[in-house]
């Protein structure tokens, strides 16, 4: 089912450890990338996170972020390192005869070096910790898909809503064409006789290829068979259950192509102003595909 790119998930977990958050916010990227905020000791689950998400999403940015609030009674305790606070203390003393320093070395200073205090990192709760994360996390995953979804109807409407639109102009187009045409062959005549030099007179080979260039000029039977293709093929790929965005964005560029090019061939001010709205419904097209997985 097509999805959009963009979308947001929150799930609150109560659990044995206490209370788990899980966020997902979802934007547009190129490929699928994954940004983690998680709580300390959990980073070594990111593989097994993006192995969950992996199976819902596959292009986007997602910001993954979780948060942990203990409920009390945590096993958790506090570690005094006393072998480093000694060589912190020892190393401290030192310097501070090194460099004819005054003052105490107060338990301040040793409180502000580096891993001196730490939180028990106890294997198994973190195992528990995670399983509960997992299924905040599994339950956000669906969250944000059912809602990325929705999105992604909603876009994939508007594109058939344009997509009618275009048909409905080249419909009008084809009907113009005769009259236009009326004006055209009058235009080409005399074109014509220019390039050609007029009745009697010896044809170049560059003359030749000049008449051939004006005749091809007015002819936009061919613009017309590839933008229906291309109409065609766009509602087929809306009807994919595969990722279509890239898709769709690549047959917004050949429409714009060829619409370009009917453009520049009609001479009718009716014709280009129907082009003009074809090229601006294009372009909502394109500004769609570019959200959409």
């Amino acid at each position: 089912m097509i999805q959009s790119m963009t979308g947001y998930s929150r799930v609150m977990r109560h659990c044995a450890q206490g209370l788990v958050t899980a966020e997902l916010r979802s934007t547009n990227h190129r490929y699928l990338e994954l940004s983690y905020r998680l709580p300390e000791g959990l980073s070594a689950f990111e593989g097994a996170i993006a192995q969950l998400l992996r199976a819902h999403v596959k292009r986007g940015r997602i910001d993954v972020s979780v948060t942990v609030k203990l409920a009390r009674g945590s096993t958790r305790r506090l570690i005094v390192d006393d072998a480093l606070a000694q060589a912190y203390y020892a190393q401290l003393l030192e310097l501070k005869s090194r460099l004819s320093l005054k003052g105490p070395v107060t338990l301040e200073h040793l409180l502000a070096l580096p891993q001196l205090v730490s939180l028990s990192d106890n294997h198994a709760q973190r195992q528990a910790i995670w399983k509960d994360v997992e299924q905040a996390l599994q339950a956000a995953a669906q969250q944000l898909l059912a809602r990325r979804r929705a999105e992604g109807r909603r876009m994939s409407q508007d594109i058939l809503a344009q997509l009618r639109a275009i048909t409905a102009r080249l419909k009008a187009i084809r009907a113009r064409r005769p009259l236009a045409a009326a004006s055209q062959r009058a235009q080409l005549r005399q074109r014509l006789k220019g390039a050609l030099g007029g009745a009697g007179a010896a044809v170049s080979s560059a003359q030749l290829q000049e008449a051939l260039a004006v005749v091809r000029e007015v002819d936009v039977h061919e613009e017309l068979v590839r933008l229906a293709s291309h109409l065609t093929h766009a509602k087929q790929v809306l009807r994919s259950a595969q990722a279509v965005g890239k898709t769709l964005d690549f047959i917004a560029q050949e429409l714009t192509r060829e619409a370009n090019t009917l453009g520049a061939k009609a001479s009718d001010a009716v014709i280009a102003r129907d082009v003009i709205e074809i090229k601006g419904a294009i372009e909502k097209i394109r500004e769609q595909a570019q959200n959409l997985e």
